[in-house]
């Protein structure tokens, strides 16, 4: 499973990262993952018109924005990571099993990326 996850990990990111381009604006470029989870949780509220992206040569969304709107976006930021994770925790049960408790977006993050391939039976869960 730390193998598979690793793996996955290179696999799927939800990083961001900034700039400010020659204009003054701030330049955010995202992963899929990453965009996906801001658009579901309205993550360009309060910004209008909403940006538009585009899709760079590595596939990730780039959108740029005004200084206002930048500091609007922080803010709805923090809020979504105060809704969202993709945590892991691990604990070993009294009968010696590895016990890895996850958030539901984390879930579905490893099964898309087939993140129990060399484990049989797939583990169960609850």
């Amino acid at each position: 499973f730390l193998k598979n996850e690793k793996r996955i990990s290179k696999v799927t990111t939800t990083s961001m990262s900034y700039s400010i381009n020659s204009k003054g604006e701030y330049v955010a470029s995202m992963s899929a993952e990453m965009w996906n989870m801001i658009m579901k949780h309205n993550g360009f509220a309060g910004i209008h018109p909403v940006p538009h992206y585009k899709l760079n040569a590595e596939g990730r969304y780039v959108v740029e924005l005004s200084a206002a709107d930048w500091h609007i976006f922080l803010k709805n930021e923090k809020r979504i990571s105060k809704v969202t994770t993709t945590s892991m925790s691990y604990s070993i049960n009294s009968k010696g099993e590895y016990v890895a408790s996850m958030s539901a977006e984390m879930w579905n993050m490893i099964m898309k990326h087939n993140g129990f391939a060399g484990i049989h039976p797939v583990p169960h869960y609850k």
